[in-house]
């Protein structure tokens, strides 16, 4: 799109570092509804997506938006990722950046901390209960 579009990024490798990190931060949200609800959680994924395109700020000024979502507004990661891409792109350089990166940085870490409990508590339930059951359901599996 930028190639296509012949749009000028004034810090170019900021904005893939802050796209590589945006990634994995909303990576590590569907990751953690993945392993938190299983198969329903792709659809609360979805909803948490809608939340944060409405309440980012992308296209419009926050205050132009409805009060509910003015109030979701600092809970949304997009809220960050959107503010970085836009300093990224026009350079205006402010101290708000490293506040951004390291808020998006805290989100991927606790998220993927969540999962990886989730995760390993799923699988210990699991193995306590194939030992209850014997060693023919451990064969059978």
């Amino acid at each position: 799109i930028q190639f296509g579009l012949k749009f000028t990024i004034d810090f170019p490798v900021m904005f893939y570092l802050f796209t590589i990190l945006s990634t994995i931060s909303y990576a590590s949200i569907m990751q953690m509804f993945m392993a938190a609800f299983g198969f329903p959680g792709k659809f609360l994924a979805i909803i948490f997506l809608m939340l944060q395109l409405t309440s980012a700020a992308g296209t419009f000024p926050i205050e132009t938006c409805p009060t509910f979502f003015q109030k979701l507004y600092p809970f949304m990661p997009m809220t960050y990722s959107v503010r970085l891409f836009k300093e990224a792109l026009a350079g205006t350089w402010n101290g708000s950046v490293t506040k951004d990166v390291l808020i998006l940085v805290a989100i991927m870490v606790v998220f993927t901390l969540a999962t990886t409990l989730l995760s390993a508590y799923r699988d210990r339930h699991k193995i306590k209960e194939m030992m209850a059951n014997g060693p023919e359901s451990v064969l059978n599996k």
